[in-house]
């Protein structure tokens, strides 16, 4: 029988208990999980359970946290599923509620000599993102597979997709975006990619244990919103030694 939602976020958050609320992760991967399965909707319950009894600062960076990491995730599942989870939370929202810090948006109202540092910058740092994530080796020849097929898919899904999504660690970390993504991976049935995003979860620096706390969220909202998961490799199974080229 499947855990209910109210059960999920309960074992998750108690897993986190020695943790700050705005350093946890839990509710950023239960977020993407819901976003992912298309129950975008039911975030309004995640983060009403996530802000209890918390000041609204805190509530602000918790409400920063979960925009981020659905954002990061949609170039996994797709825009409509993020406005799915996006625009319910809006709109429980009070003017005075809302946090309105976007990097992204801070960096694009630079001054001109500002922003061409950062482009490059942010081109370099998304390189280095993906050659972490798929170890360098792999990271060229997925390039070049992707270049050789269909030019614009290695422009926007290798390129643009690292540099304006997972590699912003303004609000979120390497290892959070990986968690989250392999969260969001499982849930939208795509069990190869979320082992390679797994390896690239411990290539950044993450844990085994972190690795499994993705996982086990990830299938438990699966199960909870009967989504098909496919072959989904588990964790004590992945080699993390070898990486073929696909």
């Amino acid at each position: 029988m499947a855990l209910s939602l109210e059960e999920i976020i309960r074992e998750f958050r108690d897993r986190e208990r020695d943790k700050h609320i705005t350093t946890a992760v839990w509710y950023i991967v239960v977020a993407v999980a819901l976003a992912s399965s298309g129950a975008g909707p039911d975030v309004v319950q995640l983060y009403q359970a996530a802000i209890q009894q918390i000041d609204l600062d805190d509530q602000k960076i918790v409400q920063r946290r979960i925009k981020e990491a659905i954002l990061k995730t949609s170039a996994l599942y797709g825009v409509p599923r993020s406005l799915q989870a996006l625009l319910p939370l809006f709109s429980t929202l009070k003017d005075e509620e809302i946090d309105h810090y976007g990097p992204r948006w801070e960096a694009a109202q630079a001054d001109p000599a500002s922003r061409a540092i950062h482009e490059k910058t942010r081109h370099e740092k998304a390189r280095r993102y993906f050659d972490t994530v798929w170890t360098p080796a792999a990271a060229q020849a997925n390039r070049d597979k992707n270049f050789k097929y269909h030019p614009d898919l290695y422009l926007l899904n290798t390129q643009l997709v690292y540099e304006y999504y997972f590699s912003e660690d303004a609000i979120l970390n390497p290892v959070e975006t990986q968690m989250c993504n392999i969260a969001a991976l499982i849930c939208c049935n795509c069990p190869v990619q979320a082992m390679w995003h797994t390896r690239g979860l411990i290539n950044h620096g993450g844990t085994i244990n972190q690795a499994e706390f993705s996982h086990e969220l990830g299938v438990a909202i699966a199960t909870l919103y009967e989504c098909k998961i496919g072959d989904l490799t588990p964790v004590s199974q992945i080699d993390f030694e070898n990486y073929p080229t696909h």
